[in-house]
C-alpha cells in the first residue's frame, strides 16, 4: 500500500470502527465505574492529557490564532514548554497506572494503557528531536486533518514528515479506533481504615451534675 493511500484510508478505518464501537456501548449499556477519588497519578493523566489535548485542538481550530502567538519567539517557547511538562505528566501518570494494572493482574488495562504510554513516548521524542512542532504543526499537520475532515484527503506535506512522526500520526488514528473498546474502572487510592474507637467510649453514658 503507499504511503498516499495509507494515509488517506487509515483516518476514515479509524473513524468506522471507532463508531461501531460507540454504538456498542450504547447497545451493551455498560455499568459505569464506581465514582471515588483519584490517584496522583490519575490526576497527572488528567492535567497532562488536557494540555496535551488544548494544544492539539487549538492549531486545529484556531490556526491563524495559534500562528500568531508562536510569532513571539518567547511566547513560542512558553507555549512548547508547557506543551512538554504537559506531555512528561502524561507519560508518568500512565507509566504509573500501567505498572498498577499489571501488579493486579488486570493485563487487559495494562496493555490499553501501555500502548498509551508508547504513542505518548513517541510524541515526546517528537516533540523534543523536531523542536517548535506548534509552530510547524499548523502548516504540516493541520493542512491534512482539515482535508481529512472535508472528506478530500491531501497527505502530500505528512509523506514529505520524518518516519518518526508519521508512525506517530498512525498510531494515534489505531488509538481512536480502539479507544471505545477499552474498558477500564478509574484507578482510586486505596480506602484509608477508619481509625480504632475505644468501645468504651461510645458506651459510657454521659455524666450528668446533680
Amino acid at each position: 500500500m503507499s504511503d498516499s493511500l495509507l494515509f488517506s484510508f487509515v483516518p476514515y478505518a479509524a473513524a468506522g470502527i471507532a463508531l461501531a464501537g460507540i454504538i456498542r456501548k450504547l447497545t451493551l449499556r455498560e455499568t459505569p465505574a464506581p465514582v471515588s477519588p483519584w490517584t496522583p497519578a490519575g490526576r497527572a493523566v488528567l492535567a497532562g492529557a488536557a494540555i496535551v489535548a488544548f494544544n492539539h485542538l487549538l492549531g486545529l481550530a484556531a490556526p491563524r490564532a495559534m500562528q500568531a502567538f508562536n510569532a513571539s519567539p518567547s511566547r513560542l517557547f512558553a507555549l512548547e514548554s508547557v506543551s512538554l511538562i504537559g506531555a512528561l505528566l502524561l507519560g508518568w501518570g500512565l507509566f504509573s497506572l500501567t505498572l498498577r494494572r499489571a501488579r493486579e493482574g488486570q493485563s487487559g488495562a495494562a496493555v490499553a494503557l501501555g500502548l498509551v504510554f508508547a504513542q505518548v513516548l513517541t510524541g515526546v521524542y517528537v516533540a523534543v528531536s523536531l523542536r517548535w512542532g506548534s509552530a510547524w504543526y499548523v502548516h504540516v499537520v493541520v493542512p491534512y486533518l482539515r482535508s481529512v475532515l472535508a472528506f478530500q484527503p491531501d497527505s502530500t506535506l505528512i509523506r514529505a514528515a520524518p518516519l518518526v512522526f508519521q508512525v506517530h500520526l498512525l498510531t494515534g488514528f489505531g488509538l481512536l479506533a480502539l479507544a471505545p473498546f477499552f474498558r477500564m474502572s478509574r484507578v482510586t487510592a486505596p480506602a484509608r481504615a477508619p481509625e480504632p474507637v475505644e468501645p468504651g467510649l461510645l458506651a459510657t453514658p454521659r455524666e450528668e451534675t446533680p
